[in-house]
This record gives C-alpha cells, sequence and structure tokens, in this order.
C-alpha cells in the first residue's frame, strides 16, 4: 500500500488528474484498489482502446482519436455515483470525451475503489496530488509519474 494513493475517488469532487501523451499503442494505466489493498483492476486508454478491467473493453470514442499523436494534456478519470448509478468518465480540458454507467458485477466492483497506483508509465506523465483529498503511499515519489523506486 506504500506505492498507492489513498482517494475517495466516487465520493469525492476531484478525480484522478493525469497529465501524459496519448499515443496508438502505448497505454495510460491506472491500478485501483479496494482499501485493504487488494487489486480491483485497471483502467487504461489510449487513441486507440479504452479498458476497464472485467467490465469496458472498447474503440475510443471519436473525440479521443481525433487527438493528434502524442500531444500532451491533463486527463481526468472519474467514477461519479449519480442517482444510484456508478458512472465512469474521462476527461481532457474539462470536455467529458467518454462515459458509460457501470451495472450488477461491475458497478458492485468499482463501488469499492479506495486507492490507486500508476503503472508502465514513463517519467513523461504527472499526477496532480491534492492534499485535501489524497494520501499519498510512503513510497510514492514525487517524480515519475509517481512511480515507487524499483529496490
Amino acid at each position: 500500500m506504500g506505492c498507492t494513493v489513498k482517494h475517495d475517488l466516487i465520493g469525492g469532487d476531484v478525480g484522478i488528474q493525469v497529465t501524459s501523451k496519448l499515443t496508438w499503442k502505448k497505454l495510460n494505466s491506472i491500478m485501483l484498489y479496494d482499501a485493504d489493498g487488494n487489486s480491483i483492476g485497471s483502467f487504461r486508454w489510449n487513441l486507440k482502446r479504452i479498458s476497464l478491467t472485467g467490465c469496458v473493453s472498447c474503440q475510443s470514442p471519436p473525440a479521443v482519436r481525433e487527438i493528434k499523436p502524442g500531444t500532451e494534456s491533463l486527463w481526468v478519470v472519474s467514477l461519479d455515483m449519480e442517482d444510484g448509478v456508478l458512472v465512469l468518465r474521462l476527461k481532457m480540458g474539462g470536455n467529458v470525451l467518454y462515459e458509460t454507467e457501470l451495472k450488477g458485477t461491475c458497478a458492485e466492483r468499482y463501488s469499492k475503489v479506495d486507492r490507486f497506483a500508476f503503472f508502465d508509465s514513463s517519467c513523461e506523465s504527472t499526477f496532480r496530488y491534492s492534499k485535501a483529498d489524497m494520501v499519498a503511499g510512503a513510497r510514492i515519489t514525487p517524480t515519475c509519474a509517481g512511480a515507487c523506486p524499483e529496490e
């Protein structure tokens, strides 16, 4: 749990904010964990695909595919409970580029998200850390996309 960030993703006002470049091949990846540090799944996206382990796997919508490869931008990934429905969103520049309602076992599974971490990220990527909304694990570094140092 020292390599995760505790964050009330569903009940909070702040999603996971990542600044990264989007390409056709390399996936941006966020691991999602429950309160005990057990892996729930991952959210991954690039110009070609969007996926949420066990629940979503689709072609990126036209608004994402039209972005010039290599464009660096602030992306916001959120899980929001709206009228009892869990909604997954991906935003760029304040605009919702993708959203879907999670239902059944997917909603149940991802409603338990309590922590996140990055994996397979380059040091060019960064995330916005909010002390008011998040608690960083002891091993999280301020550089290299918050990745824990290899030992």
